[in-house]
């Protein structure tokens, strides 16, 4: 499963600097480590930035200074007078950056709310030889892949359902695990146009890799709107 997407929303929050605690330490570390986040920063950098051209500076209230000198008890001169100097100096950020801000925060609203979202694909599993669907099966975008029963299912005591995913141009399946009768949950990567195969097989699942007994039921996975 990619997390590609959460990662570049991450270097965007990076970039716009609304990171605190430990997801602030999180993006500092991939920055390090991670090229392919230093490179999703720097594309951001790229993108975010120049809108502080388009955004006119936003001045502070005229009485500011004295309000701020009022709450904090500042006198002029001595250690007050550097209080003073080291709050300009943040509230010259500030003013610089208020209106950059806001520009920044609606590009990467806007950057959520129209990020496409990928569509669940969905494989109805019935068996080879044609008949009512035995198994629904549900891939979502997170990589999780919910297989359920359209009815009850007999399976003899000895035996196990497992189910397999074969890849489009594949020849050989890959197992994805023993498959209770009631159905399962499980987290897989799967590639548009998997087919989804289950096949009875040894308690257990199979000894061998592939499949072993008769394969049951089968399906392809495909995109729902």
């Amino acid at each position: 499963m990619s997390d590609a997407p959460d990662r570049d929303l991450l270097a965007a929050e990076y970039v716009l600097g609304t990171l605190e605690g430990d997801e602030a330490q999180e993006a500092a570390r991939l920055l390090r480590d991670d090229p392919a986040f230093a490179v999703a920063v720097r594309a951001w950098e790229a993108r975010l930035v120049p809108l502080a051209n388009t955004v006119p500076p936003v001045a502070p209230p005229p009485d500011l200074w004295d309000r701020i000198s009022a709450a904090t008890g500042a006198q002029a001169g001595g250690t007050d007078n550097v209080v003073s100097l080291a709050l300009r100096r943040r509230m010259r950020v500030w003013q610089a950056s208020t209106g950059v801000g806001l520009a920044i925060a609606a590009s990467l609203a806007a950057f959520i709310v129209l990020r496409p979202v990928p569509a669940p694909r969905v494989a109805v599993l019935a068996p080879l030889a044609g008949g009512v669907p035995v198994l629904v099966a549900t891939a979502e975008p997170n990589g999780a892949l919910n297989v359920r029963p359209n009815g009850t299912i007999a399976v003899p005591s000895d035996r196990d359902l497992e189910l397999w995913a074969l890849a489009a141009g594949e020849t050989r399946p890959r197992s994805l695990g023993v498959l209770p009768a009631g159905g399962r949950q499980l987290v897989a990567s799967l590639s548009p146009g998997t087919q989804l195969l289950v096949s009875l097989e040894p308690r257990g699942g199979s000894p061998t890799g592939q499949p072993t007994g008769p394969v049951l039921y089968g399906g392809r996975l495909v995109a729902v709107d």
